[in-house]
């Protein structure tokens, strides 16, 4: 369906897709997802004229599983995978904990970043001080996700029944089972969790690109106030807008999305 590729990058066999012509569009998706989170949205982004980037992230989908899955290292990855496809600079769209890598791409790389467009999770910093403790609550799973062996017993009890009661619709539920029942895989997605607690929990710099946030109103883990909050660490412009939906936006509300990315994208300086 869409132009797949492979390149090797820091070590780790990545897969990506890589569809279209014109100014860049890095997709970064979360857990448990891989780069299917965004077909939905890939067809009108390339006919508004984008070169859409889609990276299965480390341990996600068909790229290699890591030693290490600090959010460091996978804005490493990403930089390394843009300038070995001679992409200067690109507009960048995260979610989960893509958006977390997208925050941290937008506000340590700079100089690549045209624009942020952050889904569901909103700056570190504003998660931590702005969603007060209707967010620690809605967060407390992370500290099962956290727990070696613990967390893995307890998602795939039942034949992974918990991932039916996560996913929003039936497409999710086969993609992530057919991803996480292969071996090592679930552990690989809970390990962005585990090597990345201290990063959540110390926040990051500032972020001087244009960012558009965006939220699902029925979120189960994530608060509007936390993306709401965002704006105080953005110094670029901050557009922010409310969805009726749940989590998992750019598959369940893919056309809604993009009839407000595309207007924000095409307003940037390339």
């Amino acid at each position: 369906m869409f132009h797949v590729k492979q390149l090797m990058i820091n070590n780790i066999q990545y897969e990506f897709v890589d569809e279209g012509q014109g100014t860049p569009v890095l997709l970064l998706h979360g857990f448990p997802d891989s780069k299917k989170l965004w077909y939905q949205m890939i067809p009108e982004l390339t006919q508004q004229g984008y070169r859409v980037i889609v990276p299965d992230l480390r341990g996600y989908g068909n790229t290699e599983v890591a030693a290490s899955y600090r959010i460091q290292d996978s804005a490493a990855d990403m930089f390394s995978l843009l300038t070995q496809l001679g992409i200067s600079r690109a507009h960048v769209i995260g979610h989960d904990w893509g958006a977390f890598l997208g925050w941290y791409l937008a506000a340590h790389y700079e100089a690549q970043v045209i624009s942020y467009t952050a889904l569901s999770v909103g700056h570190p910093n504003g998660y931590l001080r702005s969603g007060g403790l209707k967010q620690l609550v809605k967060g407390s799973y992370i500290g099962l996700f956290v727990i070696p062996g613990v967390a893995e017993r307890v998602l795939a009890a039942g034949d992974y029944k918990v991932l039916t009661k996560m996913a929003e619709d039936d497409r999710l539920h086969q993609h992530w089972y057919m991803d996480l029942t292969r071996p090592g895989r679930l552990s690989a997605g809970l390990n962005w969790y585990r090597h990345n607690l201290k990063s959540i929990t110390a926040g990051i710099e500032t972020v001087n690109v244009p960012v558009m946030g965006i939220i699902g109103t029925q979120d189960p883990a994530l608060t509007t106030a936390q993306m709401k909050g965002s704006e105080k660490y953005v110094y670029g412009s901050f557009d922010y807008y409310e969805i009726a939906g749940g989590h998992w936006l750019p598959e369940t509300h893919g056309d809604q999305l993009n009839q407000l990315i595309i207007p924000f994208l095409s307003r940037q300086r390339s």
